[in-house]
Formats: C-alpha cells, sequence, structure tokens
C-alpha cells in the first residue's frame, strides 16, 4: 500500500511539506518524490510506501526508464485476468508490466482485468496522458481538486480550505491531457462494455407456494464457505514483515517473537466472526492473531445509565428491543447475545458498549472452536477527553464527509485502526499492519433492516429492489472516508466480503437462496449466520446486527447531542 499525491501545474513549486508529511504517514517505509517537465506544465509525482507483499520492498513511484511513464499504485491486485498474482511477486509491478504493454489509449482495457482493492496515477509518457482512478467499489482513497493553475490528486486532502478536495468517483476512470488540462470521465472499454464489469443481480423469484428452505447443509452454504475462504487465502498469505531501513531486505521473524501480521476490526458480530473462523482454515497454525475492539466513554450513555438503569433480559433480546433490532428468533435458532452489562461494572463506560459484549462473548467462542490459534482480544478503550483531543485531526481526513454519521463512523475506524489498547497481559499495541473488515456482507446478504422492512412490504421483489439499489450504491459509500482514517497509522484495510468473486457468487445466488425471509427462523444474512453455525460459532451466529457507531458509543456522544441527526452537518 501506499500513499499518493499528484500535482499537474504551470507552477514548479514542490507539494507542501505538510501534504507530504500525511501523504508519509500511510507509508513510512519510504517516500519518493519524481518530477517530469512537459512543455510548460510540471508533474510531479509523490509517493510513499508501507511493504506488505513481494519478497523485496518496491519503492514508488515507479518509473519505465525507456518511455519515461509513471505508476503511483496504492492497494492490492489479487488476480490480472483471473489469474492469481504468484504469492512472492510484486503486485505494483505486475500492475506497471501489463499498463506499459497497454496498446495506446488502451489504459482503460487493461484496467478490466485487474481485481483487487486499489487506487492509482498512472502518467502515459508516450501520449501525454495521466489515468487516475479506484476500483469498481472505491475501497482505496482518492480525492481531487482544481487551485489555481493546479490540479492535485492525492490519497488524502491536506485539510479543508477554500478550494475543497472531492471524492474521485469509483466505477470508471479519469483521464487528463497533460497539455490542456482537459479532464475526461470514462466508464466503457474499447469494446463498449463496463470498464468494471460485475455480474447483474440475479432478480428471479421463487415460485408460487415455493417456501425456501436454508440449512447448514444446503449446497449454498457450501459454495459460499469455499469462495469466502478463496477470498481470505489471497488477503491473508505471505503478509510481510516491515522491512529493515534499507529497503533491500526483510526479517524472517519479528523481534521478540511475537510475530503478529494480522488483525481484525472486531465487534463481536456474525461478519467480522466468521472472517476470523475461516482465516483460521488458511493462517499458519502458530501465527498470532488481534482481534480489535473498541470501545468508547460516551458521556450521554454514562448519564442516562446513571440516572435510569436498563432492565435486565436474562441473555436474550426481548420484546420491543428485539424487533429494533429486525431479528426474528425461534426455539430453533441460536440464543443471542444481549448488550446488558453486570451491575458490578456499571461504572466502568466501556462494558456499557454492546460491542465490548458481544465482543468478548464471540473471543470466547474463538478460543473454544480454534484452541490451537493464539487469539489476542485488544480492548481499545477511547476516553471522551481523547475524543476531543483528535476530533480536528479526524475531521481532516475524512474530508470532503462532513456529517455527524461520517465523524461518528470515522472515530471507530479511526482509534480501532491506530490499535492501542490493552489485554490481559497490560497495555499492549498491535505490529499487525493488515486489517480485516466484515463491511460488504450487509449490502450482499440482505443484513439491513431496511432489507426485511422491504420484504414486508412487497415480499421478494421488494427485497430483490432494495438488495438491487444497495448494490448500485456501494462503490458512492464511504469506503474511501474509512481507508483515509485508518491508513493515517500505516494500516491497511481489506475486504473479504467484496472479493470481485465473493460479490460474483452472492449476485448470481437467487435471494431466496441467500437471505430467505417470511418464516420464523428467517433473518438477515442467514446464509452467513448458517455458515457461522456449521463452523462451530453459533453465538456469533446469533448476533444482532449493529451499526459501529452505536456498538461502539461513538454516535451522540455529547450531552447536548440526544437530538441530532446523522445527516446533520458537523458544527465547528
Amino acid at each position: 500500500m501506499c500513499g499518493i499525491l499528484f500535482t499537474l501545474s504551470s507552477s514548479s513549486a514542490p507539494p507542501s511539506p505538510s501534504h507530504i508529511s500525511l501523504i508519509s504517514l500511510r507509508g513510512p517505509d519510504s517516500t519518493r518524490t519524481h518530477t517530469i517537465i512537459s512543455g510548460c506544465n510540471t508533474l510531479t509525482f509523490t509517493s510513499s510506501l508501507l511493504s506488505v507483499r513481494g519478497s523485496q520492498p518496491t519503492p514508488q513511484p515507479l518509473v519505465d526508464p525507456s518511455t519515461g511513464s509513471v505508476l503511483c499504485w496504492n492497494g492490492e491486485a489479487w488476480r490480472i485476468s483471473g489469474v492469481p498474482i504468484a504469492s512472492c511477486a510484486n503486485d505494483t509491478c505486475e500492475i506497471f508490466k501489463v499498463l506499459l504493454s497497454a496498446p495506446e489509449g488502451r489504459v482503460k482495457d487493461v484496467l478490466s482485468t485487474i481485481e483487487g482493492e486499489f487506487a492509482f496515477v498512472f502518467y502515459d509518457a508516450p501520449t501525454r496522458m495521466c489515468w487516475f482512478g479506484r476500483d469498481w467499489a472505491g475501497r482505496r482513497s482518492l480525492v481531487k481538486r482544481r487551485r489555481g493553475s493546479a490540479f492535485e490528486v492525492a490519497s488524502v486532502g491536506d485539510g479543508v480550505g477554500e478550494e475543497p478536495w472531492e471524492e474521485v468517483e469509483a466505477g470508471g476512470v479519469w483521464r487528463v491531457d497533460v497539455g490542456s488540462g482537459e479532464e475526461a470521465w470514462i466508464t466503457k472499454r474499447t469494446n463498449g462494455d463496463e470498464i468494471h464489469s460485475v455480474p447483474n443481480l440475479n432478480m428471479e423469484l421463487p415460485t408460487e407456494g415455493e417456501h425456501p428452505m436454508l440449512t447448514v447443509n444446503s449446497p449454498e452454504v457450501t459454495s459460499f464457505h469455499y469462495t469466502l475462504l478463496e477470498s481470505l487465502r489471497l488477503r491473508v498469505r505471505d503478509i510481510q514483515l516491515p522491512p529493515d531501513s534499507d529497503l533491500r531486505t526483510r526479517p524472517r521473524t519479528a523481534i521478540g517473537g511475537d510475530d503478529v501480521r494480522l488483525a481484525i476490526l472486531f465487534s463481536g458480530g456474525v461478519d467480522c466472526t466468521t472472517i476470523a473462523r475461516i482465516a483460521h482454515e488458511v493462517l499458519p497454525p502458530e501465527e498470532p492473531v488481534d482481534l480489535l475492539n473498541v470501545a468508547f466513554e460516551n458521556p450521554r450513555i454514562v448519564a442516562a445509565r446513571s440516572n435510569q438503569p436498563l432492565p435486565k433480559t436474562n441473555g436474550k433480546l426481548k420484546g420491543k428491543k428485539k424487533a429494533e433490532l429486525n431479528i426474528q428468533q425461534s426455539d430453533s435458532d441460536p440464543p443471542l447475545s444481549t448488550s446488558e452489562p453486570a451491575s458490578d461494572t456499571d461504572l466502568d463506560p466501556y462494558s456499557l458498549c454492546p460491542d465490548r459484549t458481544t465482543g468478548l462473548s464471540s473471543f470466547n467462542e474463538l478460543r473454544k472452536t480454534c484452541p490451537t490459534r493464539p487469539w489476542r482480544f485488544v480492548s481499545i478503550n477511547i476516553p471522551y477527553t481523547e475524543v476531543l483531543a483528535h476530533r480536528s485531526t479526524v475531521i481532516s481526513l475524512m474530508h470532503p464527509h462532513d456529517t455527524e454519521m461520517d465523524l461518528s463512523i470515522a472515530l471507530a475506524f479511526y482509534f480501532a485502526s491506530r490499535g492501542q489498547g490493552s489485554t490481559d497481559h497490560g497495555n499492549y499495541s498491535t505490529p499487525a499492519r493488515i486489517l480485516l473488515s466484515g463491511l460488504g456482507a450487509d449490502e450482499l446478504l440482505g443484513g439491513y433492516t431496511r432489507h426485511s422492512t422491504a420484504f414486508r412490504r412487497a415480499g421478494y421483489q421488494g427485497l430483490l429492489d432494495e438488495l438491487n439499489l444497495d448494490f448500485q450504491r456501494l462503490g458512492k459509500r464511504n469506503l474511501g472516508r474509512d481507508d483515509r482514517v485508518a491508513a493515517h497509522w500505516a494500516k491497511e484495510l481489506r475486504y473479504p466480503f467484496l472479493d470481485e468473486k465473493v460479490v460474483a457468487w452472492a449476485m448470481t445466488t437467487p435471494a431466496h437462496r441467500k437471505c430467505p425471509f417470511g418464516s420464523s427462523s428467517d433473518s438477515g444474512k442467514k446464509i452467513l449466520r448458517l455458515l457461522a453455525q456449521k463452523l462451530g460459532m453459533a453465538n456469533a451466529a446469533g448476533e444482532a446486527k449493529r451499526a459501529v457507531q452505536f456498538g461502539a458509543r461513538s454516535a451522540k456522544m455529547s450531552l447536548e447531542s440526544r437530538k441530532m441527526k446523522g445527516t446533520d452537518g458537523l458544527k465547528p
């Protein structure tokens, strides 16, 4: 992974040191700048490096000595033309090769062959064209702006100024003529097909009178397990330790023997717990895995709790509360957990966070199911004073996103990705540079409340329409924001559920064969819950869907925020 900063300007002034510092924080292993004079314009390419892949570190930008073409690559390519990149290979070098071999003007055709999470800037020197863009889902950040005579593209902006940054749209590629500065947005390949081709949603309806039944033994559960396993195999294999300072060698084992290379953003919900359980199947048996569980001191929640204790639920959601969480449960379903803390922890604000309770529950279940794996639960407790101290930094990083909801979610990603907390053995900071996220499961597998609501209103046709709308919006969601706040700590987020082959499986499998609704035993993400149950994670399989800002208590933290809406703009 790397940070990218590209400038096209009639001025020869270098990028600002403060902006380069932001880019360097994303990739502390190396920061280099390459400058080209083209006519009356100056092109400046700055890349920082977070080296986590390949047998040898590869500082960027890459420059082709024969043509003068330049590549700044941020992210991971897992497959080219459907073929996985060899584990020992460097994907940046492989991508540069295929871009250099593209026929004149056909960079867009090459991009359609790349599978992975990425953002890039590529200067095609022979044509004097600069290409930049993001993968189909926008899993890596890229922002742009025009400031006077300068045109800038970056992984992260340098704050909120008079000339605001805007998110680079996903789903296509931008091309800039270096001579004229003219921009073109391109979504089609030369043959007329979409650059990023993802299968359309299967709109098949169950036949009249059919009551779809999905069980742990259904073939769809098996095929989904295999597809997700292959996605995780690509994302957790051969994660490299940080390189030595000369950028020529890597240590074979971690100093001190604590060889932690992978961490998981861990709320204890079914998404992240299933990822952890499947990762166990493909990682070396002795390799530790850190489970990062963030919880916030929320003064509003603490004040409300001290005035009026919550009712006891005896470990199960009941009545109105259960309906609000949109979980249907029958006697045959796994028991649902509760966020109710024990009475002797009432004064501990972090134990009031639902994600802390579910996280510990799923952690213990993982230890029982996979007892040979060194799982480490990292309690990341964030006092309200620390939120206030970092608030302006987070707002600057997540720009151009600027709502109360953006901030509450960004805070959770920001502090969880930092990875500083405690374990049973004292204070701890994870050395892992790769973080897995369960994002994408709700959109693909019908996990949101709106999906069950759509089914109740209009049956499977309504559910399909809502699923299709969710998928169409995926590339316009908030993955760029999340990347900016997480990468600030030199961490790389990877999304197993958004692997192209997992997405293709979810899009082509009929809705009633992955997320059936209509009976008392059906709930959102039914196929994922069944897979978790099949893998021995029965308690995690029954966990209620909960948005991160509510599970970690990072939303509505001040006593005055109770009436705020998530869509409200931020106030100074």
